[in-house]
């Protein structure tokens, strides 16, 4: 009875450990997994297109333009143009992890020394407009 307890406790504690390393059941995301389209958030929206593209408005007005890449669960943006545009030295670039879930993409910050940006991008979830 011991012996079958303790084989059964090696087997789970396998089992996890293997889960734990190749993460878990959930599949890897690449940059065909990033939804690109408008996402709405308070008084912003942001679009993602289909070039690498994003432009961030408030209302009508837009107030940043950019390129962004994917590279699995991180996008990264630059800042090319506009007036909250982050286009100092070292602060063009913010790179974050993503995650879309029920029509919802939320940003959690990884490296951007653009304050605005930073504070603004991760602040809430930005939902799908459809």
């Amino acid at each position: 009875m011991i012996k079958q307890a303790r084989l059964l406790f090696s087997l789970f504690w396998v089992l996890a450990i293997v889960t734990n390393t190749a993460g878990g059941i959930a599949p890897a995301r690449d940059a065909s997994d990033f939804p690109k389209g408008t996402f709405t958030a308070g008084e912003f929206t942001i679009f993602f297109g289909d070039k690498g593209e994003f432009r961030v408005s408030q209302g009508e007005e837009v107030q940043v333009e950019g390129d962004y890449t994917i590279e699995k669960d991180l996008v990264t943006l630059i800042d090319k143009r506009g007036p909250l545009a982050c286009t100092g030295e070292g602060m063009d670039k913010g790179t974050y992890r993503w995650k879309y879930e029920a029509e919802m993409l939320t940003f959690t910050k990884a490296d951007d020394k653009c304050p605005g940006r930073s504070a603004a991008l991760p602040s809430q979830p930005w939902k799908r407009k459809k």
